[in-house]
């Protein structure tokens, strides 16, 4: 059985860096994930300071499970478009020099009609970004925003310039009606990443995330299900609400290999 890879987001610390890293190894995470907007920027990273980065991780025996990407807006919102894939391929060229292979982002919810304008260009624009991480050799994984399984798994079928693939997050499954495993089983030949994220879906339709564990994931069936899938990426331990992420996430890794020992 395949081991599971246990990652943390650094912004759950709050914390410097060098700091948010040693906070890694305290809770028993293997590897951490940066924002490369808010946290670890490219530009404000010399060749010498990313060495360095490298080697304190190394030290610690901390391995990098992926860049983040914040985005605000779509990838076919035509506002300021050309700036976003900007972003993302600079975040490509920046995940190949820390030696990462995943940089993961949202890309807005997927248009409902494939003959649309939007869904054209949102094609387009992944493929474009597909042929840039094919040439620096890193790779984008879209972060779901409500979508289904079989819209994901449509839309990708399109992206022949290049690999995209899929940051699995079961928490928007949840939070949006669906089923998370039967979207996992669909959908897990292109999961390149996994956040793990709870959440429950709101009376009114909406949703809200919660800690691991009290929310609508079956963490049992999904990790079973990942392991039978010999699944081979980082899982990342992220929480953005809750008043303590950082005990959040401590207790969020232990959980997950508590799960995974079928504890």
């Amino acid at each position: 059985m395949v081991p599971l890879r246990l990652a943390v987001a650094s912004h759950c610390f709050s914390l410097p860096i060098r700091k948010a890293i040693h906070t890694t190894v305290e809770i028993g995470a293997k590897g951490i994930q940066f924002d490369v907007r808010n946290e670890l920027r490219p530009a404000e990273l010399s060749d010498s300071g990313r060495r360095q980065l490298l080697h304190e991780l190394e030290l610690e025996g901390v391995g990098i499970a992926s860049l983040q990407l914040p985005t605000r807006r779509s990838f076919y919102d035509l506002q300021q478009l050309n700036d976003r894939v900007s972003a993302v391929k600079q975040a490509l060229d920046f995940a190949y020099q820390l030696r990462v292979a995943i940089v993961v982002a949202r890309v807005g919810t997927i248009p409902s009609d494939q003959d649309s304008d939007e869904y054209k260009l949102l094609v387009e624009v992944l493929n474009d970004i597909a042929r840039h991480g094919n040439r620096v050799g890193a790779t984008l994984a879209i972060t779901p925003t409500r979508d289904s399984a079989p819209d994901l798994k449509s839309l990708l079928e399109q992206i022949t310039e290049g690999l995209i693939g899929i940051n699995f997050d079961p928490a928007v499954f949840a939070m949006s009606g669906r089923d998370a495993v039967a979207a996992y089983r669909e959908l897990h030949s292109q999961v390149l990443h996994i956040t793990a994220r709870d959440g429950l879906r709101d009376i009114d339709g909406s949703g809200q995330e919660t800690a691991l564990g009290r929310g609508e994931v079956d963490w049992l069936e999904l990790l079973t299900l990942v392991q039978e899938a010999e699944y081979r990426g980082w899982i990342t331990v992220d929480r953005t609400a809750g008043e303590d992420k950082s005990a959040d996430a401590a207790r969020a890794i232990q959980f997950l290999q508590n799960v995974a020992m079928g504890g």
